[in-house]
């Protein structure tokens, strides 16, 4: 099994840094703190960051395919453009004022995938959804618990998928042409694993890259075989998320959390920092919200 190990970024930190987005086109690479209420921005030309504070837990973001970003609050989906907040989805799951959203992504036709959780864990109270520009929030699976890591096969053929605590990563057939999902099955079992499963993303050779919150790696997975094939270590616990990145997306960036338990911060200070690492294999250029076209 190959190994590699991740070298600290910046010299910032996240109480809880996640869903990293790199921009191709500015090559910027974008990030969340989802307590902080904020979504982070370095531009790697003049190597300045920039932060936007959206005054409520922010789960994800996404470009824009017209400009701006789309973001995931607690209750709403907004983008985020020239300064003002435009409502696309609100008033999200009324019925459970205890939920907020957290990881999502977009697919290759446009589509922001994002799910919800219970912000204390509770089993079964969140649920995916799917938003289309132009159309209603619709709900594509329910009893879920954490959702997290989201990303599709690059035939677009499948679609992958992590609910943390339940101990696997699901795989469901995907419909690229009405964004529906199918068959469900479990992929990888991981409660061998050091951690659990969080969020994830694929490489231009269809394997799977996923963060262990509580096991200071990303793993590399075969969905063919559903073998671990790599590993990359991390000088932190709690590692959330990972997207490629770069002038070739040969370059792996890696968020992770500062997390909440004084002695393990003293232990580990790097928690909290974004990482990097170039494995020698290529991702694949993210997709961005809006129909295709524009």
């Amino acid at each position: 099994m190959k190994t590699w190990k991740a070298e600290r970024l910046f010299d910032l930190t996240m109480q809880l840094g996640e869903g990293p987005l790199w921009d191709n086109k500015e090559q910027a690479l974008y990030w969340v703190d989802i307590p902080e209420g904020r979504v982070w921005r370095h531009g790697f030309a003049d190597h300045g960051h920039a932060t936007v504070a959206l005054d409520e837990s922010v789960g994800m973001c996404a470009l824009a395919r017209d400009g701006g970003l789309v973001a995931a609050l607690e209750d709403s989906i907004v983008l985020v453009k020239d300064g003002a907040r435009h409502v696309l989805a609100g008033n999200v799951e009324q019925d459970k004022p205890n939920n907020r959203f957290n990881d999502g992504k977009c697919d290759a036709k446009g589509r922001l995938l994002a799910g919800t959780m219970d912000r204390d864990g509770k089993k079964g109270q969140g649920s995916l959804y799917v938003l289309e520009e132009g159309r209603e929030l619709r709900k594509l699976a329910g009893d879920i618990t954490v959702s997290n890591g989201i990303g599709w096969s690059p035939d677009n053929k499948a679609m992958y998928y992590a609910d943390t605590p339940s101990g696997f990563l699901w795989r469901y057939d995907y419909d690229l042409e009405t964004g529906n999902i199918a068959n469900r099955t479990a992929l990888i079992d991981y409660t061998k694993e050091e951690g659990n499963f969080d969020g994830l993303c694929v490489d231009s050779e269809g394997m799977l890259w996923v963060a262990h919150w509580g096991g200071f790696q990303i793993s590399r997975w075969d969905p063919e075989t559903g073998r671990k094939i790599g590993k990359v270590e991390v000088p932190a616990p709690l590692v959330t998320s990972c997207c490629f990145g770069g002038q070739e997306l040969d370059t792996l960036y890696i968020t992770t959390a500062r997390g909440w338990d004084e002695a393990q911060i003293a232990r580990y200070p790097l928690a909290g920092s974004l990482f990097a690492v170039q494995p020698c294999v290529k991702g694949m250029e993210m997709a961005r919200f809006g129909a295709p076209g524009k």
